[in-house]
């Protein structure tokens, strides 16, 4: 059995947890055995971070959180709206 690398993840915080592939697979996909076993074993060995964890996945499940987060595309788009429309007025 493959060791498993926690390390990556020992220092994350919410917003990274929930800004995270792999861990948003777990929380959509929880019935996939392979990831679930890793983040119910990164639990075991890292308790204290099942607050983080806890706001990670309802950032992952609350839609409104979904729509807090733009491209750099769709900011820099709003930016140029937004100054055509003061230019031509």
């Amino acid at each position: 059995m493959a060791k498993l690398n926690f390390q990556k993840y020992e220092d994350y915080r919410s917003e990274e947890f929930a800004t995270d592939i792999y861990f948003s697979q777990w929380v959509q996909t929880p019935d996939n055995l392979t990831v679930s076993f890793f983040w119910e074993s990164f639990l075991k060995k890292y308790p204290e971070k099942e607050y983080e964890i806890e706001m990670a996945r309802h950032k992952i499940s609350n839609p409104v959180y979904q729509f807090e987060h733009f491209s750099q595309y769709d900011i820099d788009s709003l930016w140029h709206q937004i100054n055509i429309t003061i230019t031509t007025n």
